[in-house]
């Protein structure tokens, strides 16, 4: 186990909430699922039997999932940022993740569960840190227009001479 892991407090749908996150990413899989026992159950509130955790991965980075209860609920303040190399591999993301969430702006999203994600080009970090602040400024105008993130529009605005080149 990595030394690091990152653990996602869900009410009850922490096995659903796994399997869906692992069908959409390469390289990644279940590994392993604990249950409530009777102490458990008992101070929690959840049944008996029912899963406690699920410990998965995404592309090789480590995550488990808790069924916790109501307690606790996720926010935007944390979000899952996915690099991703494609146009292709954006739209299957944000396709997938909007099915049953929310778009917002700026690339990013809450899927069915509640937790924000953020869909976003390798690309744009490379746009971002141009050394003309004039293309900077133009990127980041064009992110801040979008809601799903485009690359070949921020390309485009990267190249743009003028503001004007850009909508």
């Amino acid at each position: 186990m990595q030394k690091i892991v990152t653990n996602l407090w869900f009410d009850n749908q922490a096995e659903e909430a796994a399997k869906f996150y692992v069908s959409l990413f390469k390289n990644s899989s279940i590994h392993r699922m604990t249950y409530y026992d009777s102490s458990g159950a008992k101070v929690s509130g959840m049944p008996k039997g029912s899963v406690l955790t699920v410990e998965y991965s995404l592309d090789g980075q480590e995550y488990i999932a808790i069924n916790g209860g109501p307690a606790f609920t996720f926010t935007p303040a944390v979000s899952l940022m996915v690099n991703c190399d494609t146009q292709e591999e954006i739209d299957r993301l944000w396709t997938a993740f909007c099915k049953e969430g929310k778009p917002e702006e700026c690339g990013w999203l809450t899927d069915k569960f509640g937790l924000s994600w953020q869909i976003v080009p390798t690309k744009l970090n490379e746009l971002l840190a141009d050394s003309d602040p004039e293309k900077v400024e133009n990127v980041n105008r064009a992110v801040l227009s979008m809601v799903k993130l485009d690359i070949a529009q921020l390309e485009k605005a990267a190249s743009s001479d003028t503001q004007e080149d850009l909508f």
